[in-house]
């Protein structure tokens, strides 16, 4: 991980729910800070606790980390979908006008935040804003959560298929050069919104119509976006990170991830397995051996038998991901991770000081 963390300018964190994911961000940030580099990380869902932590509960702008003392600098912030949007419209609409238009159709209001893909727009150009300001050395970015990982790379995709110059321009009427498909469209537009009417009511077309004209001066800025944001993550200065576990179904998404980046010509670069053996069952085998002879010392053959087969069973889930060979294990942690020393401890094995590499 330290030559990951040195030699990148963006580390992508992918996997789905219930991983781990954001919490290893933070500690990845950490372990980037403590070798003296300037690190935000961006985060969409943190956990109370953890966003407690890091300085970011209910703050929308990048903050340094309070009760540090690293030799680089730690930096956090928050990617609020709703905010983002919001000044995103701001920057690219035009005018004031325009916006406000947008910011009071009710269709806009419901889809800044529950349209597919809209989370992984504002957290990507987030990341592209957070990258481009030579603020920091290093951007760590925490995908949104997911059914799927592959979720996070098709998702600009989708909300380029609704934004898209094109579509939107045939709901304004402006089809020239289509020829008849452009006439037979238009009228297609025409008795959709008029069967809308009857259906719903001249308000809900009022908005559908209101709503296209006032995105109409944005969806070439969020295409752009979305291409910015496609290069910077093909970018060989960006790595992206799996995090995951040996449950059988996230290693079978880990291995359509893989597949994925490959075939996009992303840069996977390591595989991070969290959970993977507890604390108590040392990765050194001399020193479980040790534990077991201790045991049967003790007369407690039966609790020596018990923790040998445990330490069994946990060295052939180590061989589960044999497929990938940049893995990275890390056990369960003793505890909740809360507050920063306890961040400072999973970076520790994410990346062991010198002397303990």
């Amino acid at each position: 991980m330290r030559a990951l963390i040195e030699h990148h300018r963006v580390i992508v964190c992918a996997g789905s729910g219930g991983v781990g994911k954001t919490t290893t961000s933070a500690a990845l940030a950490v372990a980037a800070a403590k070798l003296g580099r300037r690190v935000l990380v961006l985060t969409i869902d943190p956990a109370r606790r953890l966003a407690t932590a890091l300085g970011i509960a209910r703050r929308a702008d990048d903050v340094r980390v309070a009760r540090q003392n690293y030799a680089g600098e730690l930096w956090a912030g928050l990617v609020d979908p709703r905010q983002v949007f919001t000044d995103y419209i701001l920057r690219y609409a035009g005018d004031r006008a325009t916006a406000k238009r947008l910011f009071d159709n009710a269709l806009y209001r419901q889809l800044s935040t529950t349209l597919s893909g809209s989370q992984e727009f504002t957290s990507l150009s987030r990341l592209r804003d957070a990258a481009e300001s030579g603020k920091y050395d290093l951007v760590i970015l925490d995908t949104p959560p997911a059914a799927q990982a592959v979720d996070f790379l098709r998702a600009p995709e989708k909300l380029n298929a609704v934004f898209d110059s094109a579509v939107v321009s045939m709901f304004m009427g402006r089809a020239g050069g289509f020829g008849i498909a452009a006439a037979a469209w238009k009228r297609s537009v025409k008795l959709l919104l008029g069967t809308l009417a009857l259906l719903t009511d001249s308000e809900f077309v009022a908005n559908f119509s209101s709503f296209f004209a006032a995105i109409d001066a944005i969806a070439p800025a969020i295409r752009e976006t979305n291409l910015d944001a496609r290069r910077l993550l093909l970018d060989r200065s960006t790595a992206f990170v799996l995090i995951t576990n040996y449950d059988a179904a996230k290693i079978q998404e880990g291995e359509a991830f893989h597949g994925e980046l490959r075939a996009a010509g992303y840069h996977l670069r390591k595989i991070i397995v969290n959970r993977a053996w507890p604390a108590w069952a040392k990765d050194d085998k001399p020193t479980r051996q040790a534990v077991e002879e201790q045991l049967t010392a003790l007369g407690q053959r039966p609790l020596a038998a018990l923790h040998a087969a445990l330490c069994a069973y946990h060295d052939r889930r180590g061989t589960t991901h044999i497929r990938f060979k940049e893995i990275l294990t890390v056990p369960e942690m003793e505890g909740d991770i809360i507050g920063l020393p306890a961040l400072e401890r999973l970076a520790a094995y994410l990346c062991p000081p010198v002397e303990d590499a």
